[in-house]
């Protein structure tokens, strides 16, 4: 308890002096690491060039005509409270269950991806960038105390146990990754980062009966999922060879 004190100090410290820097637009904040500012324009003794023209994005059935947004948001406004982040991943991970075209899947689970990252408390974000950026450098023995301060933290926010499996599995900790994988879907169980690692851990630990079943899974939850019915496939014709 007293190094998590000291860390979340610290912690609060960065988040203080980082604070000042931070847009106040939401869709900035769900991004763990910004990109680099563009260098300033020079100056042109010209006109500035017309803006490009964006092609409007079709609202979804009930969504309001004039709402706009990322093309992943179907049509829907984007959440400003807790509540209306729960509505809105309700109702994206709809329509992600049922999509049909790959391309549009993939902005629906990159926006939901940045809602998960709404759910969570300021220090907590703060904590699993550090993580992550430490785990980035192959520094994962560095990167693992903040993310043992995230979940202890807030132990009921999947992103944070979901982020400390993914850098247990890059120490070769398998069994404490798939437990903290475990943990993610419980508490969301449409989480299908969570899910597609579960599968993939279980099938390097020979679990092929288990992994398939997840697979199963995570192809009810995201159908489009990038190789995920093309392992499952695979894994389904060697499990039954098996003659289970």
């Amino acid at each position: 308890m007293i190094f998590l004190g000291r860390l979340l100090l610290g912690v609060s410290i960065l988040a203080g002096s980082a604070a000042c820097a931070v847009a106040d637009d939401e869709l900035l904040k769900t991004q763990p690491f910004p990109a680099e500012p563009a260098p300033a324009p020079t100056p042109r003794p010209t006109l500035p060039p017309a803006a490009k023209k964006t092609p409007p994005v079709a609202p979804s059935p009930g969504a309001d005509a004039g709402q706009k947004g990322p093309p992943g948001l179907m049509g829907l406004p984007w959440p400003s409270t807790q509540e209306e982040v729960s509505k809105t991943l309700n109702n994206l991970y709809a329509y992600l269950a049922t999509e049909g075209d790959h391309r549009q899947a993939g902005e629906i689970s990159g926006v939901i991806e940045r809602l998960w990252r709404l759910q969570g408390g300021d220090t907590v974000n703060l904590l699993i960038d550090r993580g992550d950026l430490f785990s980035a450098q192959n520094q994962n023995e560095k990167a693992l105390p903040f993310l043992d301060a995230a979940v202890e933290l807030e132990p009921q926010n999947a992103e944070a146990w979901s982020h400390r499996a993914y850098i247990e599995y890059r120490m070769n900790n398998y069994a404490a990754a798939l437990g903290d994988l475990r943990r993610a879907v419980a508490i969301e169980p449409n989480d299908f980062r969570a899910l597609d690692g579960m599968a993939k851990i279980l099938l390097q630990m020979g679990e092929k009966k288990a992994a398939l079943e997840v697979y199963n899974q995570l192809l009810k939850v995201h159908p489009n999922i990038e190789g995920g019915e093309k392992a499952r496939d695979e894994l389904k014709k060697d499990v039954e060879g098996q003659g289970i």
